[in-house]
Order: structure tokens, then sequence, then C-alpha cells
């Protein structure tokens, strides 16, 4: 343990003492506890795993046609992407710790509600992407879930959606040309 380190053997938070450019700043205490590195570590496994899964199936995507940028490049690039996030975060969250300043507070019914209110107003989204023209889907989808993380008044409930379907518009159906 160097001299700028400070802990106590078997305790479940280590004191780092962290060296800034000129001056040392305050410690940090990591949280290193059975649990919560379990916590840390499903994330990260299941990130790892997804990657591992899109990555296997994308080597089954058969176009016929062997270009660099062909059909199983994005979903490899993804899965490549996903992988690296994976270990990252097992890097990072699991073997150093983390801050105690980042352990998530307990779970509430607020905080659930509103997981289920978002997986509602995607899947919502997912069905509706046919049936109504992309940008107005868009708009009403980014209103609803700014309306569901707080958002109030007409600047943030209008023109926030308004900007990022047109962005999202122009992005793919006029620059990329992608049939939606």
């Amino acid at each position: 343990m160097r001299n700028n380190e400070s802990a106590v053997e078997g305790d479940p938070a280590e004191t780092v003492q962290i060296q800034g450019d000129d001056a040392l700043l305050e410690p940090a205490v990591l949280v290193t506890d059975r649990a919560h590195r379990l916590r840390e570590l499903i994330p990260a496994g299941v990130t790892l795993g997804l990657g591992i899964t899109v990555l296997i199936m994308a080597q089954d995507i058969n176009s016929g046609v062997r270009v660099e940028l062909g059909p199983p490049f994005w979903p490899t690039m993804l899965a490549w992407c996903l992988i690296a996030c994976g270990v990252l975060m097992a890097l990072v969250n699991v073997l150093r710790g983390v801050s105690s300043t980042n352990v998530p507070d307990p779970m509430t019914s607020w905080g659930l509600g509103r997981l289920a209110g978002t997986a509602v107003i995607l899947v919502g989204y997912l069905l509706l992407w046919n049936v109504l023209q992309f940008w107005l889907v868009t708009f009403a989808a980014t209103m609803a879930l700014t309306f569901l993380y707080g958002g109030r008044g007409w600047k943030p409930l209008l023109m926030f959606p308004a900007i990022v379907a047109a962005i999202l518009h122009f992005l793919f159906v006029v620059a990329l040309r992608v049939n939606l």
C-alpha cells in the first residue's frame, strides 16, 4: 500500500487518497463489500453476455454480398462495443469497487413505476412505428418520456421533442435514406 492510501484490513470500504495536479483531494471511499460487488457484477455480466450473443448471431447473417460495410457490420460493431463496455464495467466497478457517492438509493415504488412507464412508452413506440409517421411517433414518445422524467412547461414538452424528432427525421430519412 502506498503512503497516500489507507485502509483497515477486512473493512468493506477502503479510503483512497486521490492526488490531483497540485493538491491532495478529499479521500474517496470505495465500497468493496460482497453485496455491492455482486450488484455491480450483474449489469456487467448481462452486458457482456448480450454482446457475445449478438456477436454469435451476427455471424449467421448471410446477405450474399461481400462488401466491407455489409449487413453484418453494424451488429458486429454493436456486439464488440457491448463486450468492451461489459469488460470495462467489470474492471472499474467490480474489481476496484465503487465510490460511496455512486451507490444508488434503495428501490422505491416511484422508481419502479417510472421504469414500467418507460417500458410501456417504448413498446408503444415500436408498435406505432409502422402505423403512424416516424416523426410523429418519435415526437410523441419523446414528449411522454420527457414528462415522465420531470420535464414541465412548453419548452421541454414541445420544443425538445420537436428538435429530437426533426434531427432524427433528417438523419435517417433525408441523409441516410432509411425507409422508415
